[in-house]
């Protein structure tokens, strides 16, 4: 009984620690039941861990840009799923679908990227990424 107490024990404190790490996957920054499509100049990359990160320059009617954020997942679940690395560049024209911050802020999600040759790249982890991939 007692070996059953403690082993028990153990588990429950070895699960305990296992939650933070699920906790980083939550999506509750984003607002995933709209979807927005930006436009504008691919101004930095960076392949990176945790997430990869590209930086689009999206011009305003006034002629300044705001840079969004998009946020992919991370970069060995993207080069698993085969997505194109050396495909996109910095200086690329680029239309990105986003789920974007809730808060407002210029940055989402990312979902679709078409690069200016009209090539149409998908998020190979999103489910409801194939409702807006034209490939």
């Amino acid at each position: 009984m007692k070996k059953h107490l403690t082993f028990s024990t153990l588990s429950l404190l070895l699960s305990a620690f296992a939650l933070p790490g699920q906790a980083h996957h939550s999506f509750a920054m984003f607002d995933q039941t709209t979807k927005v499509t930006i436009t504008g100049v691919i101004s930095e990359i960076q392949w990176t861990n945790p997430h990869v990160w590209i930086m689009l320059d999206v011009p305003q009617d006034d002629g300044t840009a705001v840079t969004w954020g998009v946020e992919f997942t991370s970069k060995v679940h993207l080069t698993r799923r085969g997505f194109p690395r050396n495909d996109i560049h910095v200086g690329d024209n680029a239309t990105f679908t986003v789920s974007p911050y809730a808060n407002g802020d210029p940055g989402g999600r990312f979902y679709t990227l078409q690069i200016e040759d009209g090539i149409t790249y998908c998020d190979p982890g999103a489910r409801r990424a194939v409702a807006y991939c034209q490939q």
